[in-house]
């Protein structure tokens, strides 16, 4: 195989659009990124009445030990 100054030419040419596309999905992809990264931080953490939390806690007690009760009537 023959390499002349027009094969080398299309290899550089060539490679440097390969370099500037996987630059371009580099730069996509930070950008993309940075934007989640401030949207995330925007967002503020749900703050739930103090009450209504242990009315939840209760309730969620009631229905595990009544789902363990319900476990155990069908073992045996």
């Amino acid at each position: 195989m023959k390499f002349d100054a027009t094969t080398f030419t299309n290899f550089i040419i060539g490679s440097l659009y390969f370099y500037l596309f996987i630059l371009f999905l580099f730069t996509l992809y930070i950008g993309w990124r940075s934007f989640h990264k401030k949207r995330m931080n925007k967002q503020e953490p749900v703050q739930i009445d103090p009450k209504v939390a242990t009315e939840m806690a209760k309730k969620i007690t009631e229905e595990a030990a009544m789902h363990r009760k319900e476990r155990q009537e069908e073992k045996n």
